[in-house]
């Protein structure tokens, strides 16, 4: 399904990937490190402020509101020059001095995709931003605090790319969609598999990607939450993206595919939102007017632009075939809410005719295009630059040491321990010892960064990270063709790394497996959730070979979940690492979690099936509840199935013990019903009680523990989930040490979706949970 406009986005018919994620494949040539910038390339999509030297009259008026100056705009341009500015690539309007302008860039975990001239995405010669990790292993981290600094890290380097003409000042991230299945290709872009995680995550990258300290009130660059809504299917059960109708209950849909769309635009003050390729039962969302206007604008109070995915306009004729002609998808788009055609649909050619003709009203294009402008001019995109603190954000702000050493923060953070057997980690010995690394993901670079990552100016392989602890590092692939690992009967690959494993002078042997962006992508989901070629027998004959002489690790470096049954279950394998897609950094903190310097804390954001689970359910089955029919449900709040590793789960080189303290006081049904009625929503649900944790490290050592408030409903509860996260803090613990956390427990935390997709409060005995620990919450009828 690839239309006439992303046949330009594509490398060749043959290999369908994107060219973000093509280039990250190009970057890290053996690790080599970028001193310097070097020569910077001249700006090749300069912004000039169109009311330079203008009379402070109108449009230009810093002094009017936003919303008089978007007007008067509106009333100025002419005609012809209005034609140009609904598409992602809007042109030159020289009625109202106003250059051409790229809507479309990107910053998911850095700044990753800007254009030029020519159309080629983040081109080689590009100066290098910070390649963060993958949004699924910062989110590991269950830190608000570090979302925050990420996102305002991103946001000063996408404002210096803006301000240099490397990119527009538009960036279309975060992903906040839920991560339903682990076959997803673009999973690994969101956060993870939970409403509240992905909520948090939404409002508080926005909030510190768009805002910053020199001038709250102003947009530093603007942000777009996407994909809006239930959007999680690349091509499965032989239906694509581009035509797909998600068929989502309301009941899912409410407590399940809502809230962090919610959270990010109520909480988060997104500037944007991307209506997503997919019908949402039987209309298309950037035609479903229900979504676009009366949910997003009129319940949530949104101020900003939609934008759809790119070709989506088109997608509602040419494959949902839910309009038959130009001027009715036009409408049907643009009168549903949509502002901006990612594609070559409304066009000037396009849609001259249309209004001529009085096919589609002028006044709905006016409407757009206020939403628009008004975006560009909270930016001060219409403004001097002596009267925008961000405007002086340069190249000197770009991949500097402060953001390098996040970026191993938020590795470090985000990886995860799932198994340590006999405390064979961390690793003992250190400078004495000889450490044999095997696997395709030994020697990977780029391949740690995930998708919709740009050039980073130094990437640490996992081999330059460990050689800073080890005597000596030895090295051997075992596949023939990298993570594909379909080796030929007469190769000898894993007969080497079997011989090196057996090696005398090998103290250890880290095994590196896992996916990459050949198998997960955009565009591209799994069959299944095995692990790839012949990857499980170059790890059990490794082991075989050592049999048990020596400890064996195994690292994963994977987006979706994996089945590692066969790793969890066997004595063959005494410590397993999830390391998720780490980074820039990620060699380096891999290796800083192996030897001890970092003490593991990381928690796992997604539920890891047994590979019997993809054959029960189907990728385009929204549904998230059991049926008691065989189907047994989606991620950790449903299934009702024995998962490898359950979503939370995740060790320390140290022992925390927590504690929850309450009252055991009643909450009265009449004050929920009223905070209930009072917050409309979950993003600004009103708190009812409090409640407070305290945590103890029980070990010798320090570290930092991630405290995961969980809720379980009421047992007579009809249809609800088994539990569900409601909160959660990272705190650091010296050795012996406690401190004690207080959280809030809002009306929706008490309350349940019914099937209508309504809140409702439910009496009875609710429990809250941290780990095993549970304490009462009576929700009572007033007497």
């Amino acid at each position: 399904h690839i239309s006439h406009f992303e046949e330009r986005l594509f490398v060749s018919p043959a290999s369908p990937m994107i060219l973000p994620l093509t280039i990250s494949l190009f970057v890290a040539v053996g690790g080599e490190a970028k001193e310097s910038l070097g020569n910077p390339p001249a700006p090749y999509w300069p912004w000039s402020n169109p009311c330079k030297g203008a009379a402070l009259k109108g449009y230009c008026d810093p002094s009017l509101s936003i919303e008089k100056r978007a007007e008067d705009f509106v009333n100025s341009i002419s005609f012809e020059d209005k034609l140009q500015l609904f598409t992602n690539e809007a042109q030159d309007a020289p009625s109202v001095n106003v250059p051409k302008y790229h809507w479309w860039n990107e910053a998911l975990h850095g700044v990753a995709l800007s254009w030029n001239d020519s159309q080629l995405m983040m081109p080689l010669s590009h100066p290098y931003a910070t390649s963060f990790p993958q949004v699924q292993t910062s989110s590991m981290s269950f830190n608000e605090t570090l979302f925050a600094k990420l996102g305002n890290a991103i946001g000063v380097e996408a404002r210096a790319f803006a301000n240099l003409g490397w990119s527009g000042f538009t960036f279309w991230a975060p992903n906040v969609n839920i991560f339903r299945d682990p076959r997803w290709g673009r999973g690994q872009e969101t956060p993870g598999e939970d409403p509240h995680l992905n909520a948090i995550y939404a409002a508080t990258y926005v909030k510190n990607f768009q805002f910053g300290k020199e001038d709250p009130n102003r947009l530093r660059v603007s942000s777009c939450c996407k994909h809006f809504v239930a959007y999680s299917l690349e091509d499965s059960d032989g239906i694509g993206r581009f035509e797909f109708d998600a068929v989502v209950p309301e009941q899912d849909l409410a407590d399940s595919y809502l809230p962090a769309f919610e959270s990010c635009v109520v909480k988060g003050k997104a500037s944007s939102v991307m209506c997503s390729y997919n019908s949402l039962n039987g209309v298309p969302m950037c035609a479903n007017k229900k979504m676009l206007t009366d949910r997003l604008r009129g319940e949530w109070g949104f101020e900003g632009y939609v934008t759809s995915d790119c070709g989506a306009v088109e997608y509602v004729m040419d494959q949902h075939n839910y309009t038959q002609n130009i001027p009715e998808t036009l409408n049907a788009t643009f009168g549903a809410g949509m502002d901006l055609d990612c594609g070559l649909f409304a066009t000037a050619d396009q849609l001259r005719d249309p209004l001529k003709k009085a096919q589609v009203p002028m006044s709905m294009m006016d409407t757009a295009l206020k939403h628009l402008v008004s975006v560009q001019m909270r930016i001060g995109m219409f403004d001097p630059k002596e009267q925008q603190p961000f405007a002086k954000l340069g190249a000197d702000d770009i991949s500097t040491d402060a953001h390098k050493t996040l970026a191993l923060e938020a590795a470090q953070q985000g990886i995860t321990l799932l198994k340590n057997d006999g405390d064979v980690l961390p690793l003992k010995g250190g400078k004495a010892m000889t450490v044999a690394l095997i696997g395709p993901h030994c020697q990977s670079t780029a391949e740690m960064q995930g998708n919709y990552a740009g050039p980073a100016a130094h990437i640490v392989s996992p081999v330059e990270g460990i050689t800073k602890y080890a005597a000596q590092v030895k090295y051997a692939q075992g596949c023939d063709n990298g993570i594909v690992c379909n080796n030929t009967a007469k190769s000898e690959s894993i007969q080497k790394a079997v011989d090196l494993a057996k090696n005398e002078e090998v103290d250890a042997v880290v095994l590196f497996l896992g996916l990459n962006q050949h198998i997960e992508r955009e565009g591209v989901d799994r069959l299944n959730v095995t692990m790839p070629g012949k990857q499980i027998e170059l790890a059990r004959k490794v082991a075989s070979a050592v049999n048990g002489k020596k400890p064996v690790i195994v690292i994963f470096f994977s987006g979706g979940s994996l089945d590692i049954a066969w790793a969890k279950e066997s004595d063959a394998f005494p410590a397993l690492v999830w390391a998720g897609y780490p980074g820039q950094e990620g060699g380096q903190a891999v290796a800083d979690v192996l030897f001890g310097k970092i003490n593991p804390s990381g928690r796992l954001t997604q539920t890891f099936y047994r590979n019997e689970y993809t054959e029960q359910v189907k990728m385009s089955d929204m549904r998230m509840r059991p049926d008691g029919k065989g189907y047994p449900g989606r991620t950790y709040r449903f299934y009702t199935g024995e998962p490898v590793y359950e979503f939370g789960h995740g060790m320390s080189y140290t022992t925390f013990e927590s504690n929850i303290i309450h009252d055991g006081r009643e909450v009265g049904l009449g004050k929920l019903q009223a905070a209930l009625e009072a917050s409309h929503g979950p993003a600004l649900s009103e708190t009812v009680t409090t409640v407070k944790v305290n945590v103890t490290n029980m070990g010798d050592r320090a570290g930092a523990e991630s405290i995961l408030l969980m809720m379980e409903p009421p047992a007579e509860a009809k249809m609800a989930p088994k539990r569900t996260l409601i909160a959660f803090d990272k705190v650091y613990l010296e050795a012996s040490e406690v401190r004690q956390v207080e959280f809030n427990i809002t009306a929706h935390n008490l309350a349940l979706a019914d099937e209508q997709g309504n809140w409702k409060p439910q009496t009875g005995v609710w429990h809250l949970r941290v780990g095993d620990t549970k304490q009462k919450l009576n929700i009572v009828s007033e007497r």
